[in-house]
Protein backbone atom coordinates (compact mmCIF):
# COMPACT_ATOMS: atom_id res chain seq x y z
CA UNK A 1 0.00 0.00 0.00
CA UNK A 2 1.39 3.38 -0.77
CA UNK A 3 3.16 5.69 2.01
CA UNK A 4 1.27 9.23 1.94
CA UNK A 5 3.53 12.06 3.89
CA UNK A 6 1.12 14.57 5.47
CA UNK A 7 2.13 17.62 7.22
CA UNK A 8 0.38 19.95 9.91
CA UNK A 9 -1.41 22.52 9.18
CA UNK A 10 -2.28 26.25 11.03
CA UNK A 11 -4.93 25.78 13.27
CA UNK A 12 -4.50 22.23 13.91
CA UNK A 13 -5.92 21.20 10.61
CA UNK A 14 -3.81 19.06 8.66
CA UNK A 15 -3.04 19.92 4.62
CA UNK A 16 -3.10 17.21 1.91
CA UNK A 17 -1.34 14.51 0.92
CA UNK A 18 1.93 15.99 -1.02
CA UNK A 19 1.04 14.83 -4.60
CA UNK A 20 0.33 16.80 -7.84
CA UNK A 21 -2.93 18.44 -7.95
CA UNK A 22 -3.85 17.61 -4.24
CA UNK A 23 -4.07 21.76 -3.64
CA UNK A 24 -7.23 21.66 -5.62
CA UNK A 25 -8.97 19.27 -3.60
CA UNK A 26 -10.20 18.96 0.03
CA UNK A 27 -12.87 16.55 -0.02
CA UNK A 28 -12.85 17.35 3.83
CA UNK A 29 -14.45 21.13 2.92
CA UNK A 30 -16.69 19.20 0.73
CA UNK A 31 -18.24 17.31 3.61
CA UNK A 32 -18.22 20.17 5.91
CA UNK A 33 -20.19 22.23 3.26
CA UNK A 34 -22.68 19.24 2.45
CA UNK A 35 -21.19 18.86 -1.20
CA UNK A 36 -23.64 21.87 -2.03
CA UNK A 37 -26.54 20.33 0.03
CA UNK A 38 -27.90 22.23 3.26
CA UNK A 39 -29.23 19.41 4.69
CA UNK A 40 -25.90 17.53 5.28
CA UNK A 41 -23.78 20.48 6.10
CA UNK A 42 -21.75 20.04 9.17
CA UNK A 43 -20.70 22.85 12.00
CA UNK A 44 -17.24 20.60 12.14
CA UNK A 45 -15.76 17.56 12.14
CA UNK A 46 -12.32 16.08 13.10
CA UNK A 47 -10.77 12.21 12.63
CA UNK A 48 -7.47 10.60 13.38
CA UNK A 49 -6.52 7.71 11.10
CA UNK A 50 -3.50 5.74 13.46
CA UNK A 51 -1.75 2.21 13.74
CA UNK A 52 0.06 0.49 16.83
CA UNK A 53 3.15 2.94 16.18
CA UNK A 54 1.22 6.33 16.91
CA UNK A 55 -0.61 9.00 14.35
CA UNK A 56 -0.73 8.85 10.93
CA UNK A 57 -2.71 11.51 10.20
CA UNK A 58 -5.12 14.12 11.83
CA UNK A 59 -7.14 16.39 10.49
CA UNK A 60 -10.07 19.15 12.20
CA UNK A 61 -12.27 21.40 9.93
CA UNK A 62 -15.06 23.78 10.40
CA UNK A 63 -15.85 25.70 13.46
CA UNK A 64 -16.05 24.12 17.37
CA UNK A 65 -18.02 27.24 18.81
CA UNK A 66 -19.73 29.37 15.81
CA UNK A 67 -20.47 32.02 18.13
CA UNK A 68 -16.69 33.31 18.20
CA UNK A 69 -15.37 31.52 15.54
CA UNK A 70 -13.16 29.16 17.29
CA UNK A 71 -11.67 27.20 15.23
CA UNK A 72 -12.34 22.95 15.58
CA UNK A 73 -9.11 21.08 16.07
CA UNK A 74 -7.60 17.97 16.17
CA UNK A 75 -7.30 18.49 20.20
CA UNK A 76 -10.97 19.99 20.88
CA UNK A 77 -12.83 17.87 23.08
CA UNK A 78 -16.55 16.91 22.55
CA UNK A 79 -18.77 14.76 24.11
CA UNK A 80 -18.12 11.37 22.62
CA UNK A 81 -21.67 9.87 23.00
CA UNK A 82 -21.69 5.71 23.35
CA UNK A 83 -17.79 5.74 22.50
CA UNK A 84 -17.71 6.49 26.30
CA UNK A 85 -19.58 2.58 27.02
CA UNK A 86 -16.12 1.54 25.56
CA UNK A 87 -13.77 3.05 28.03
CA UNK A 88 -15.98 2.72 31.08
CA UNK A 89 -16.05 -1.18 30.43
CA UNK A 90 -12.21 -0.87 29.93
CA UNK A 91 -12.45 0.41 33.75
CA UNK A 92 -14.85 -2.12 34.79
CA UNK A 93 -12.39 -5.20 33.58
CA UNK A 94 -9.58 -3.90 35.74
CA UNK A 95 -11.74 -5.26 38.95
CA UNK A 96 -12.73 -8.17 37.16
CA UNK A 97 -8.80 -9.26 36.11
CA UNK A 98 -8.20 -7.76 39.94
CA UNK A 99 -11.11 -10.67 41.29
CA UNK A 100 -12.54 -7.89 43.07
CA UNK A 101 -16.27 -8.51 40.56
CA UNK A 102 -17.03 -11.41 38.67
CA UNK A 103 -18.82 -11.47 35.23
CA UNK A 104 -21.43 -13.69 36.01
CA UNK A 105 -21.86 -12.86 40.07
CA UNK A 106 -25.48 -11.51 41.10
CA UNK A 107 -25.24 -7.38 40.48
CA UNK A 108 -28.36 -7.22 42.92
CA UNK A 109 -25.88 -8.18 45.69
CA UNK A 110 -23.24 -6.34 45.20
CA UNK A 111 -25.21 -3.24 44.51
CA UNK A 112 -27.23 -3.80 47.52
CA UNK A 113 -30.88 -3.50 46.53
CA UNK A 114 -32.70 -6.44 44.71
CA UNK A 115 -32.01 -5.85 40.67
CA UNK A 116 -34.37 -8.25 39.09
CA UNK A 117 -36.47 -7.88 35.97
CA UNK A 118 -40.18 -8.31 37.25
CA UNK A 119 -41.17 -10.84 34.60
CA UNK A 120 -38.28 -13.02 35.76
CA UNK A 121 -38.04 -12.50 39.29
CA UNK A 122 -35.82 -15.63 39.54
CA UNK A 123 -32.91 -14.99 37.00
CA UNK A 124 -30.40 -12.56 38.42
CA UNK A 125 -28.89 -10.11 36.50
CA UNK A 126 -25.32 -10.09 35.50
CA UNK A 127 -22.69 -7.92 35.52
CA UNK A 128 -21.72 -9.68 31.84
CA UNK A 129 -25.29 -9.01 30.75
CA UNK A 130 -25.02 -5.19 31.71
CA UNK A 131 -22.05 -5.03 29.75
CA UNK A 132 -23.48 -6.84 26.95
CA UNK A 133 -26.61 -4.78 26.38
CA UNK A 134 -28.42 -8.79 27.22
CA UNK A 135 -29.72 -7.81 30.89
CA UNK A 136 -33.40 -7.02 30.02
CA UNK A 137 -33.16 -3.33 31.14
CA UNK A 138 -34.67 -0.54 29.10
CA UNK A 139 -34.37 3.33 29.37
CA UNK A 140 -37.84 4.35 31.17
CA UNK A 141 -39.86 6.89 29.90
CA UNK A 142 -38.61 9.08 32.96
CA UNK A 143 -34.79 8.33 32.07
CA UNK A 144 -32.36 9.58 33.30
CA UNK A 145 -31.99 9.13 37.30
CA UNK A 146 -30.42 12.77 38.02
CA UNK A 147 -28.21 13.49 41.13
CA UNK A 148 -29.94 13.61 44.26
CA UNK A 149 -32.02 10.25 43.66
CA UNK A 150 -31.00 6.77 44.03
CA UNK A 151 -30.70 4.86 40.89
CA UNK A 152 -32.86 2.64 42.53
CA UNK A 153 -35.57 4.91 42.52
CA UNK A 154 -36.19 3.47 38.51
CA UNK A 155 -35.44 -0.07 39.04
CA UNK A 156 -36.95 -1.16 42.64
CA UNK A 157 -40.56 -1.28 42.86
CA UNK A 158 -41.93 1.62 44.42
CA UNK A 159 -39.32 4.11 43.41
CA UNK A 160 -40.20 7.20 42.63
CA UNK A 161 -39.02 6.88 38.84
CA UNK A 162 -40.19 3.41 38.93
CA UNK A 163 -42.67 4.24 35.72
CA UNK A 164 -44.57 0.93 36.38
CA UNK A 165 -41.65 -1.52 35.34
CA UNK A 166 -41.20 0.27 31.79
CA UNK A 167 -37.29 0.48 32.67
CA UNK A 168 -37.55 -3.32 31.84
CA UNK A 169 -38.68 -5.28 28.59
CA UNK A 170 -41.46 -7.73 28.06
CA UNK A 171 -41.70 -11.26 29.40
CA UNK A 172 -40.72 -12.52 25.73
CA UNK A 173 -37.63 -11.30 25.89
CA UNK A 174 -35.69 -12.83 28.74
CA UNK A 175 -32.00 -11.26 30.48
CA UNK A 176 -29.16 -13.41 29.09
CA UNK A 177 -30.65 -13.79 25.42
CA UNK A 178 -32.50 -10.61 24.34
CA UNK A 179 -30.20 -7.63 23.31
CA UNK A 180 -31.95 -4.62 23.69
CA UNK A 181 -29.17 -1.00 23.96
CA UNK A 182 -30.26 0.75 26.82
CA UNK A 183 -27.92 3.60 28.20
CA UNK A 184 -29.06 2.03 31.93
CA UNK A 185 -27.09 -0.84 31.88
CA UNK A 186 -24.12 1.47 31.97
CA UNK A 187 -25.08 3.92 34.41
CA UNK A 188 -25.32 0.29 36.73
CA UNK A 189 -21.98 -1.04 35.19
CA UNK A 190 -20.66 3.00 36.89
CA UNK A 191 -22.47 1.91 40.07
CA UNK A 192 -20.80 -1.48 40.08
CA UNK A 193 -17.54 0.12 39.89
CA UNK A 194 -18.79 2.29 42.37
CA UNK A 195 -20.17 -0.01 44.99
CA UNK A 196 -16.52 -2.44 44.00
CA UNK A 197 -13.90 0.29 44.30
CA UNK A 198 -15.71 2.78 46.88
CA UNK A 199 -14.74 5.63 44.88
CA UNK A 200 -16.56 7.92 42.66
CA UNK A 201 -16.50 6.70 39.04
CA UNK A 202 -15.07 9.66 37.60
CA UNK A 203 -12.33 9.78 39.93
CA UNK A 204 -11.67 5.64 39.27
CA UNK A 205 -11.49 6.45 36.08
CA UNK A 206 -9.39 9.16 36.21
CA UNK A 207 -7.00 6.92 38.50
CA UNK A 208 -7.07 3.65 36.32
CA UNK A 209 -7.54 4.43 32.96
CA UNK A 210 -6.64 8.33 31.67
CA UNK A 211 -3.64 8.91 34.17
CA UNK A 212 -1.75 5.78 33.03
CA UNK A 213 -1.96 6.79 29.41
CA UNK A 214 -1.33 10.24 29.82
CA UNK A 215 -4.91 11.35 28.66
CA UNK A 216 -6.97 14.97 30.40
CA UNK A 217 -10.49 13.39 29.40
CA UNK A 218 -13.33 12.85 31.85
CA UNK A 219 -16.77 11.85 32.22
CA UNK A 220 -18.97 15.39 32.19
CA UNK A 221 -15.68 17.28 32.20
CA UNK A 222 -14.90 15.96 35.60
CA UNK A 223 -10.97 16.87 36.14
CA UNK A 224 -10.73 17.86 32.80
CA UNK A 225 -8.21 21.19 32.89
CA UNK A 226 -9.18 24.35 31.92
CA UNK A 227 -7.46 25.11 28.80
CA UNK A 228 -8.91 21.57 27.54
CA UNK A 229 -12.19 23.14 28.55
CA UNK A 230 -11.48 25.86 26.71
CA UNK A 231 -11.36 24.64 23.08
CA UNK A 232 -14.29 22.05 23.53
CA UNK A 233 -16.10 21.69 20.65
CA UNK A 234 -20.12 22.86 21.10
CA UNK A 235 -22.91 20.28 19.66
CA UNK A 236 -25.52 21.63 17.27
CA UNK A 237 -28.13 21.37 15.66
CA UNK A 238 -30.58 23.10 12.97
CA UNK A 239 -33.39 22.96 15.25
CA UNK A 240 -33.95 23.67 18.81
CA UNK A 241 -33.86 19.91 19.47
CA UNK A 242 -33.83 16.52 18.17
CA UNK A 243 -37.63 16.53 17.73
CA UNK A 244 -37.87 19.75 15.83
CA UNK A 245 -38.73 21.89 14.35
CA UNK A 246 -35.19 21.73 11.49
CA UNK A 247 -34.70 24.50 9.33
CA UNK A 248 -31.24 23.18 7.39
CA UNK A 249 -31.15 27.08 6.21
CA UNK A 250 -31.48 28.25 9.73
CA UNK A 251 -28.92 28.98 12.08
CA UNK A 252 -26.97 26.38 14.26
CA UNK A 253 -28.21 26.19 17.90
CA UNK A 254 -26.05 24.72 20.37
CA UNK A 255 -27.58 21.29 21.94
CA UNK A 256 -24.66 21.19 24.76
CA UNK A 257 -21.12 22.24 26.42
CA UNK A 258 -21.62 26.02 24.99
CA UNK A 259 -21.18 26.44 28.41
CA UNK A 260 -19.28 24.49 30.91
CA UNK A 261 -18.52 24.46 34.54
CA UNK A 262 -15.29 25.83 35.61
CA UNK A 263 -12.04 23.42 36.23
CA UNK A 264 -12.25 20.98 37.74
CA UNK A 265 -16.03 20.62 38.24
CA UNK A 266 -18.25 18.33 36.47
CA UNK A 267 -21.62 18.95 34.86
CA UNK A 268 -23.97 17.15 36.42
CA UNK A 269 -27.69 16.94 36.68
CA UNK A 270 -29.39 17.60 39.46
CA UNK A 271 -33.00 16.58 40.62
CA UNK A 272 -35.25 19.61 41.75
CA UNK A 273 -35.58 17.87 45.05
CA UNK A 274 -31.65 18.25 45.04
CA UNK A 275 -31.17 21.69 44.08
CA UNK A 276 -28.48 23.15 46.26
CA UNK A 277 -27.06 19.77 47.05
CA UNK A 278 -23.54 19.84 46.84
CA UNK A 279 -21.30 17.02 44.77
CA UNK A 280 -19.23 16.48 47.47
CA UNK A 281 -22.27 14.72 49.73
CA UNK A 282 -22.83 12.34 46.72
CA UNK A 283 -21.82 8.68 48.03
CA UNK A 284 -20.27 5.98 45.57
CA UNK A 285 -22.50 3.39 44.44
CA UNK A 286 -25.90 5.92 44.83
CA UNK A 287 -26.69 6.52 41.25
CA UNK A 288 -24.71 5.44 38.40
CA UNK A 289 -26.16 7.89 36.16
CA UNK A 290 -24.41 10.92 38.01
CA UNK A 291 -21.17 11.19 35.78
CA UNK A 292 -22.52 10.41 32.52
CA UNK A 293 -21.17 6.44 32.11
CA UNK A 294 -23.19 6.25 28.74
CA UNK A 295 -22.17 8.49 26.90
CA UNK A 296 -20.48 11.49 28.89
CA UNK A 297 -16.92 11.18 28.20
CA UNK A 298 -14.98 14.50 26.94
CA UNK A 299 -12.58 13.48 24.77
CA UNK A 300 -10.69 14.65 21.19
CA UNK A 301 -9.86 12.29 18.63
CA UNK A 302 -6.03 12.77 19.54
CA UNK A 303 -7.99 11.39 22.71
CA UNK A 304 -9.52 8.49 21.21
CA UNK A 305 -6.38 7.34 19.10
CA UNK A 306 -4.68 6.36 22.05
CA UNK A 307 -7.87 4.36 23.28
CA UNK A 308 -7.86 2.78 20.17
CA UNK A 309 -4.02 1.84 20.46
CA UNK A 310 -5.06 0.09 23.93
CA UNK A 311 -7.58 -1.98 21.74
CA UNK A 312 -4.91 -2.78 19.33
CA UNK A 313 -2.14 -3.89 21.83
CA UNK A 314 -4.64 -6.28 23.30
CA UNK A 315 -5.55 -3.68 26.25
CA UNK A 316 -1.89 -3.06 27.22
CA UNK A 317 -1.28 -1.00 29.57
CA UNK A 318 -4.18 -1.30 31.36
CA UNK A 319 -5.51 -4.83 30.97
CA UNK A 320 -3.22 -7.87 30.46
CA UNK A 321 -4.00 -9.90 27.25
CA UNK A 322 -6.73 -12.73 29.05
CA UNK A 323 -8.60 -10.20 30.36
CA UNK A 324 -8.97 -8.17 27.05
CA UNK A 325 -9.73 -11.34 25.21
CA UNK A 326 -12.38 -11.86 27.62
CA UNK A 327 -13.48 -8.34 27.22
CA UNK A 328 -14.14 -8.59 23.48
CA UNK A 329 -15.31 -12.22 23.09
CA UNK A 330 -18.72 -12.27 21.60
CA UNK A 331 -21.12 -12.16 23.86
CA UNK A 332 -24.27 -11.67 21.48
CA UNK A 333 -24.56 -11.94 17.56
CA UNK A 334 -27.91 -11.51 15.75
CA UNK A 335 -29.16 -14.59 14.45
CA UNK A 336 -31.66 -13.61 11.67
CA UNK A 337 -33.17 -17.43 11.80
CA UNK A 338 -34.06 -16.96 15.07
CA UNK A 339 -33.71 -13.29 16.02
CA UNK A 340 -32.67 -12.46 19.26
CA UNK A 341 -32.58 -8.52 19.54
CA UNK A 342 -32.95 -5.44 17.90
CA UNK A 343 -29.85 -3.76 16.96
CA UNK A 344 -30.74 -0.63 15.54
CA UNK A 345 -31.79 -1.95 11.93
CA UNK A 346 -28.51 -4.34 11.86
CA UNK A 347 -26.26 -1.32 13.33
CA UNK A 348 -25.38 -3.72 15.71
CA UNK A 349 -25.51 -6.89 14.92
CA UNK A 350 -22.44 -8.29 17.11
CA UNK A 351 -21.27 -7.47 20.68
CA UNK A 352 -19.06 -8.11 23.53
CA UNK A 353 -18.72 -5.80 26.70
CA UNK A 354 -18.73 -3.04 25.73
CA UNK A 355 -17.43 -3.34 22.21
CA UNK A 356 -19.19 -3.64 18.95
CA UNK A 357 -17.76 -5.56 15.95
CA UNK A 358 -18.77 -4.65 12.75
CA UNK A 359 -19.84 -7.44 10.06
CA UNK A 360 -19.56 -5.99 7.61
CA UNK A 361 -23.77 -7.12 7.17
CA UNK A 362 -26.33 -4.79 5.26
CA UNK A 363 -26.73 -2.25 8.33
CA UNK A 364 -23.25 -2.05 9.52
CA UNK A 365 -21.58 -2.26 6.55
CA UNK A 366 -19.53 1.68 7.29
CA UNK A 367 -16.27 1.54 5.27
CA UNK A 368 -15.18 -1.26 2.51
CA UNK A 369 -13.76 -3.67 4.37
CA UNK A 370 -15.17 -3.47 7.91
CA UNK A 371 -15.63 -6.50 8.77
CA UNK A 372 -14.31 -7.37 11.86
CA UNK A 373 -12.81 -4.39 12.77
CA UNK A 374 -14.51 -3.34 16.32
CA UNK A 375 -15.07 -0.49 18.49
CA UNK A 376 -17.70 1.28 19.17
CA UNK A 377 -20.28 4.24 17.41
CA UNK A 378 -22.20 7.10 19.09
CA UNK A 379 -24.55 9.70 18.41
CA UNK A 380 -26.42 12.64 21.18
CA UNK A 381 -27.33 15.98 20.58
CA UNK A 382 -26.18 16.07 17.15
CA UNK A 383 -22.91 14.59 17.83
CA UNK A 384 -21.89 11.22 15.51
CA UNK A 385 -18.64 9.43 16.30
CA UNK A 386 -16.60 6.70 15.81
CA UNK A 387 -13.52 4.17 16.82
CA UNK A 388 -12.74 1.44 14.90
CA UNK A 389 -9.66 -0.73 14.78
CA UNK A 390 -8.56 -3.47 13.27
CA UNK A 391 -6.39 -5.82 14.82
CA UNK A 392 -5.13 -7.94 12.00
CA UNK A 393 -3.32 -4.59 10.48
CA UNK A 394 -3.32 -3.32 13.09
CA UNK A 395 -4.77 0.02 11.99
CA UNK A 396 -7.68 2.46 13.82
CA UNK A 397 -9.46 5.76 12.99
CA UNK A 398 -11.74 8.13 14.88
CA UNK A 399 -13.68 10.93 13.74
CA UNK A 400 -16.49 13.29 15.58
CA UNK A 401 -18.77 15.60 13.91
CA UNK A 402 -20.66 17.74 16.01
CA UNK A 403 -23.93 18.55 14.14
CA UNK A 404 -26.09 17.58 12.27
CA UNK A 405 -28.38 20.59 10.08
CA UNK A 406 -31.42 17.55 9.51
CA UNK A 407 -32.30 14.36 11.03
CA UNK A 408 -30.15 11.36 11.05
CA UNK A 409 -32.45 9.81 8.62
CA UNK A 410 -32.69 12.14 6.39
CA UNK A 411 -28.79 11.49 6.20
CA UNK A 412 -28.37 8.00 5.93
CA UNK A 413 -25.84 6.12 4.38
CA UNK A 414 -25.53 2.31 2.72
CA UNK A 415 -24.99 1.62 6.25
CA UNK A 416 -27.41 2.37 9.10
CA UNK A 417 -24.84 5.49 9.86
CA UNK A 418 -24.95 8.99 7.99
CA UNK A 419 -23.66 9.20 4.80
CA UNK A 420 -20.91 11.99 6.03
CA UNK A 421 -19.99 9.30 8.70
CA UNK A 422 -19.39 6.40 6.12
CA UNK A 423 -17.38 9.23 3.73
CA UNK A 424 -15.65 10.72 6.61
CA UNK A 425 -14.54 7.36 7.78
CA UNK A 426 -13.35 6.22 4.14
CA UNK A 427 -11.57 9.00 3.92
CA UNK A 428 -9.67 8.20 7.21
CA UNK A 429 -9.04 4.72 5.90
CA UNK A 430 -7.73 6.02 2.65
CA UNK A 431 -5.52 7.67 4.36
CA UNK A 432 -2.64 5.15 5.30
Amino acid sequence: MTTRRFVLAAGGSLALPLFAGAAALDPYNALLTGDGDPNAALPALAGCAFDRGGDRFRLARGLADVTNGRAMTPTSPARIASISKLVAALGFMTLVEAGKVGLDDDAGEILGFPLRHPRFPAARITPRQLLSHTSGLRNGPSYPVAFGRPLSAALAPGGVQWDDGAWFGPATESPGDWFAYADVNYALVAQLIEAVSGERFDRFMARVVFAPLGLSCGYNWSGVPQDVRDRRAVLYRKAPSDDGPWDAKGPWIAQLDAAVPPAPEPAVRTAPEAAGRSLDSYRPGENGFVFGPQGGLRASVMDLAVIGRVLLAKGAPILKPATFVRMTAPAWRFDPKHPNGEGYGGLIAAYSLGVQTLTGGTGDNVFDGCASWFGHAGDAYGLTSGLWVDPRSGRGIAYLITGQAAPLKTNKGRSMLTRQEERLASLLIEAF
